[in-house]
């Protein structure tokens, strides 16, 4: 197979696609049709260089055997994908009913105030970016984000300092 161009190495070192090609294969392997590894192929490729380029999405089409539209596609659809980079910690916000019923709207203008971004933006530094999103299923715990792969509910200005703080 021929490689790809490297993938855009500004952000997260200097990643290629070519060199996820063994672990490709590996995901591709799982299942019967080739088609149905899109979305493991996406989130390869978006942990690797820290989002998705359209050299990506050729590289994912070429090994499930898709067109690139399609897979153009699911990356639009799909929330989870970036097409542009985002902080070391991602922040997605929820902005749906049950959090707006109790008090996201204050909490998400905490965050904004505290970071210093709008909705979309990352820091300066990089350290953060900021996504509102619709819903996150977890009506239960409003308000609540999702910062990289958890999720941290009741949201209250202290927890939502502690969190920060937090991360590294």
């Amino acid at each position: 197979m021929t490689a790809l161009p490297t993938a855009d190495s500004r952000f997260r070192g200097n990643d290629t696609l070519s060199a996820l090609d063994h672990e490709a294969q590996k995901i591709v392997a799982k299942y019967d049709e080739k088609r149905a590894a899109v979305l493991p192929l996406l989130h390869l490729a978006q942990d690797t260089i820290g989002y998705v380029t359209p050299e990506a999405m050729e590289w994912t089409a070429k090994w499930s055997e898709v067109p690139v539209v399609h897979v153009r596609e699911v990356v639009t659809f799909y929330s989870m994908y970036h097409q542009k980079p985002v902080g070391k910690h991602h922040i997605r916000f929820c902005t749906g009913t049950s959090c707006v019923l109790r008090g996201c709207e204050s909490q998400l203008n905490y965050l904004k105030k505290k970071l210093k971004i709008e909705n979309g933006d990352v820091t300066p530094d990089g350290k953060f970016s900021l996504e509102e999103a619709e819903c996150l299923c977890n009506c239960e715990g409003a308000p609540m984000m999702q910062v990289d792969k958890d999720y941290h509910v009741d949201l209250t200005e202290k927890k939502t300092d502690e969190i920060l703080d937090g991360l590294k």
